[in-house]
């Protein structure tokens, strides 16, 4: 907590105001910020999709879906799930078309999606 009132303190007191802030990225809260910046750490993201990556119940197509998925995660820390509509993912297929025949699958990754973009948004205690 202590960490995000420093951040505070230096993005609305040192390097402008909340009102700039705001102006900027609206009501995102600075946790969400701060991992877009940073990302997602690999071991994290590989992690929370360890149910996938380690299992051989998937075909490639679904493997390298779910593989670019972590990737996007460690590079921009959280995922707008409309993403999953453009490139690289729709190169692969749509998350509806690869699981088909498995919507519980597709199911448990959107859930997966967001549970990550909600920790995004919650104020870790450091």
């Amino acid at each position: 907590m202590q960490d995000l009132k420093t951040l505070e303190h230096i993005l609305w007191n040192e390097l402008g105001t909340k009102d700039d802030y705001q102006r900027e990225f609206g009501d995102t809260p600075i946790t969400k910020f701060v991992r877009q910046i940073v990302g997602l750490d690999p071991q994290a993201a590989n992690e929370v999709f360890s149910e996938f990556l380690s299992s051989e119940r998937l075909n490639i197509q679904q493997s390298r879906f779910v593989k670019l998925i972590v990737d996007y995660f460690v590079k921009n820390g959280v995922m707008d799930k409309r993403v999953l509509q453009e490139k690289p993912f729709k190169t692969v297929g749509s998350i509806v078309e690869l699981f088909k025949d498995n919507m519980d699958d597709a199911r448990r990754i959107i859930s997966i999606i967001d549970e990550i973009n909600r920790n995004s948004e919650d104020i870790m205690e450091a």
